[in-house]
């Protein structure tokens, strides 16, 4: 079980038929070819799984039915967030009643590689949060 080894498995039959899921977020720090797993930190603390880390496999992350989302973190050239770096334009409303304008899709999951210039790898970082149906 994950929580005592870290080692998350594929759903099972009965697993995958459930309509509700713990949809828990969680941030990986690393992958594994070898294991063919990202390495994932959880954030209930030191006790849970490995030493508060998992491993699930790439195929688990890869399916739209057992990870929800996932989002990229990436360091940006200006970290100077001054009032000289403000976007002043403040013509959208965040606070529109839910439902108007809606146009996203938000089942329309879409699997994105980026080029990088390896050249500046040392001053980049980057992560996958993900929410993840194992808890």
């Amino acid at each position: 079980k994950a929580s005592k080894t870290g080692v998350v498995p594929i759903p099972n039959e009965d697993e995958q038929s459930r309509t509700e899921h713990g949809r828990h977020a969680l941030l990986a720090v690393g992958y594994s070819d070898q294991s063919r797993a990202f390495i994932v930190r959880n954030s209930w603390g030191e006790d849970w799984g490995d030493k508060g880390y998992c491993y699930i496999p790439y195929d688990y992350m890869t399916n739209p039915n057992f990870c929800f989302d996932a989002w990229t973190i990436r360091q940006v050239e200006n970290d100077d967030i001054s009032h000289d770096h403000w976007d002043n334009d403040d013509s959208i409303d965040y606070q529109m009643k839910a439902g108007e304008n809606d146009d996203d899709n938000d089942d329309d999951h879409e699997i994105q590689e980026i080029e990088e210039d390896d050249e500046d790898e040392d001053s980049e970082s980057t992560s996958i949060s993900s929410s993840s149906s194992e808890d």
